[in-house]
């Protein structure tokens, strides 16, 4: 048959520099943790504030870019009326 194992139910001082090195693991990663998410919580507030900003450049290219559209177009058809005036022999 197999050897039983034992336990001896006493405290030693290797037990108690194991758990205090635990606990100090412990308390380091969770300073570690608590201060990634509160870099991560400022990046995100600098990330939505980024991206409202890119929104407004947008709305603006997009207001811009529609006035362009617009004026081309009047553009256009003020060469169509001299192009037709032209073709008719009209002279002003």
């Amino acid at each position: 048959m197999g050897i039983v194992p034992s336990v001896d139910n006493r405290i030693s001082a290797g037990n108690m520099l194991v758990a205090l090195g635990m606990i100090v693991s412990v308390a380091v990663a969770w300073g570690n943790l608590s201060g990634r998410s509160d870099n991560m919580a400022a990046e995100l507030s600098s990330v939505r504030a980024m991206a409202a900003a890119n929104e407004a450049r947008i709305r603006a290219l997009e207001t811009a870019t529609a006035r362009q559209d617009e004026r081309m177009v009047l553009i256009l058809d003020s060469l169509r009326k001299i192009e037709s005036r032209i073709e008719r022999g009209v002279h002003p």
